[in-house]
């Protein structure tokens, strides 16, 4: 039995959080609505790796959420068991998700450890580099396989009431699935190219030419991280918004 509390009005220019969690709550009530529970265990299990924010995060995300009128609260009462209160989308909610996925996705933001490791494995005794990458491979193949096997049990949902919804997580899934087989490939060549650098290094074969350019030598120190180049994407214009 659900009992509605009290209804707050929208405040307008309702905030977004800045690490991402206001969306990612606001996908997991468009499946179905939850408790405050259900929705830190979910964004654990199914976004967290994906779309990372403190998990300690999630409820207070979602009770500033239902003061800006984003979602709204029910009380489920439970005759054995403290009664739970149960989130669910509002109008604006449902607006804010639609708002939010109708733009074009942006590039990723990484925090990706492998890469800013590699970028310093030049301070990693030559014996272990080999070894850190290695460890790395086995990491994401095996997480490769684990995702492999949670896209094949999703295909089973296709069938029930939420199967287009299991149509495109599974999209997702997949998706995922490819990005961490690259990383595993990737990584592989990465560990022959070093093997093959150490072993020219052993055999005395290996000679590093440095082209000459004054410009470069006039630059700070600080713009020597990799050559002063910028690794981030070009900046373009805002992409459209498309009308849902």
């Amino acid at each position: 039995m659900l009992k509605s509390m009290t209804k707050r009005s929208p405040r307008r220019g309702a905030r977004a959080m800045r690490n991402g969690l206001q969306e990612a709550i606001l996908g997991l009530l468009a499946i179905r609505p939850m408790s405050g529970y259900d929705l830190s265990r979910s964004y654990q299990r199914a976004l967290q790796q994906i779309w990372y924010a403190p998990l300690g995060q999630v409820y207070p995300t979602a009770r500033r959420m239902r003061a800006d009128g984003l979602v709204k609260v029910s009380v489920q009462v439970q005759r054995t068991r403290p009664n739970r209160k149960v989130y669910s989308l509002t109008e604006a909610g449902r607006n804010a998700l639609v708002e939010w996925l109708s733009r074009p996705a942006t590039l990723p933001n990484m925090h990706h450890e492998f890469i800013h490791k590699l970028f310093l494995m030049n301070q990693v005794e030559p014996s272990r580099r080999i070894e850190l990458v290695k460890a790395y491979i086995k990491r994401s193949t095996a997480w490769a396989a684990e995702l492999h096997r949670n896209a094949q049990k999703l295909e089973t949902t296709f069938d029930g009431p939420h199967g287009e919804s299991a149509y495109y997580q599974l999209m997702s899934l997949r998706h995922l699935c490819r990005i961490v087989e690259c990383e595993a490939a990737s990584a592989r060549q990465i560990a022959i190219e070093i093997r093959a650098k150490i072993d020219l290094r052993r055999n005395g074969k290996l000679v590093l030419k440095r082209k000459k350019n004054p410009k470069a030598q006039r630059k700070s120190t600080r713009e020597l991280a990799f050559g002063g180049l910028s690794l981030s994407p070009a900046k373009t214009s805002r992409d459209p918004v498309v009308t849902p």
